[in-house]
Order: C-alpha cells, then structure tokens, then sequence
C-alpha cells in the first residue's frame, strides 16, 4: 500500500498541545504540510478545551504541561472517546509513564526532541490504521454506494466525498450508531451542545440541520415518526 502523507490527512484536524513555544513553532510548521485544519495550544486545559469544542480526529500532546498534563488530558479523552486517535510526546524516559501511555491505546509515544523522520514513521502508522478501518456500508442506489468512514468522519458516495458540515457530521453520526432506533430532539440536542457548549439550540435549528443533511443524502433515507423522532432508513428504495 503507497501513502501519500502530504495528501492522506488534508480533511482532517490535528489538535497539537505544547508548552514550549520553540517546539510549538517548530511542528506546527511540521503538521502545517499535511494538516489544513490545526488547533496549537500551549497547555492542558486549552487541549481539553479545542478538543470538546471541535472533536478533532486526531491529538498530539506533549505530556510535561501546566495545568493539565499530557497523560491526564488523554485520561479524559478515553473516558468518553475511544476513536480519536493520540500521540503522546515525553522528554522524559519514565518506565511508569510510558506504562500509563500504553493503556490509553495511543498510536504512539515518542520521545523528544522528535526528528522529521521519527514524526513522518507515526503519521505512516496512522495512516495505515485509518485506510483499513471498515467502511460502514450506508445504502446501494443502482451504481450509487454511500459509506461513512467513522474515523475520518467522512461520508462517501463511490469514491467521491459528500462534504458534510460539523453539524452535518454530528447528526449523521447519531443516526448511524442509533442502529434504527428513534433520535429524538433531546438527543441531537445534546450532541451539538457537547460539541459547542456556547451555542442556543432550538427545535427550529435542528429541523434546519435536518433539511440540509437530507438535501446531501438520497432521498427518503432519513425518516421521522411524530413524537417519537428520526431514524435512517436501511433500503431507500
């Protein structure tokens, strides 16, 4: 399988989280190649905060921050997310910490200072794990087949990808893993405000996220039962 790094990653987000503001300028012209969309913090607390209000797919922390260290911000990613992806980066060469590290099913740990070549062998690896996650299989219309990857957060149809907006892709997601149950409006209530707990949402907002979800899909797929919620419908035909 031939990757290419400077391609593979484009429409996915990269949060990188580190103290020292040399290295931080230092990756962030590093990630700058491959990423389109970064978020740089310097601490723990802002890693935690970029990452509840943008759920990026993947994390790259230094674990020596103020604060909240590495180790703990990943610690509360795991508690509830178990798909975004974490590179951890240490000075230290800590048998304990790297110990801690492995049980929070990282794609790596890499000890600084972190050479280019060290950095493109993780990307390579994650790469690698992200082209073999299975495709959830949506619906086949005649020669139309519409797929979601979970971990890149993409919605295909062929080969080509539906451009999804943030709330778009929160929405479809809960409707995927309802496995046809009902969503209420308490429920995508709730994700988009896990998602951006700054924002007023109303019935009205949602029905309109509704209606442009449905405008991207084929038709008839999302389905409402009055009072109850939406559900995606397995055969659209």
């Amino acid at each position: 399988m031939s990757i290419q790094l400077n391609t593979f990653f484009q429409n996915m987000s990269l949060l990188y989280a580190e103290d020292d503001s040399v290295s931080r300028t230092l990756y962030e012209h590093y990630f700058q190649h491959y990423f389109n969309t970064l978020y740089i913090v310097e601490n723990g607390q802002q890693a935690l905060d970029v990452y509840y209000n943008n759920k990026p797919d993947i994390v790259v922390l230094d674990i020596n921050m103020p604060l909240i260290n590495g180790l703990e911000v990943c610690e509360s990613i795991r508690k509830e997310d178990k798909h975004t992806k974490i590179i951890l980066l240490s000075a230290r060469n800590d048998k304990q910490t790297l110990f801690k590290a492995i049980e929070l099913d990282l794609i790596t740990y890499l000890e600084k200072p972190v050479s280019k070549q060290q950095f493109n062998q993780a990307l390579l690896k994650l790469a690698s794990e992200l082209h073999h996650t299975d495709y959830v299989k949506l619906w086949q219309i005649e020669e139309q087949s519409y797929c979601w990857h979970p971990i890149k957060r993409e919605l295909f149809c062929n080969n080509d990808i539906i451009s999804l907006t943030k709330k778009e892709k929160i929405l479809l997601e809960l409707l995927i893993n309802s496995h046809h149950k009902k969503t209420s409006y308490q429920q995508i209530f709730a994700a988009f405000l896990e998602a951006n707990h700054n924002q007023k949402y109303s019935e009205a907002s949602i029905k309109s996220v509704i209606k442009k979800l449905r405008s991207k899909l084929p038709p008839t797929v999302i389905k409402n039962t009055y009072g109850l919620g939406y559900y995606l419908k397995k055969d659209p035909l």
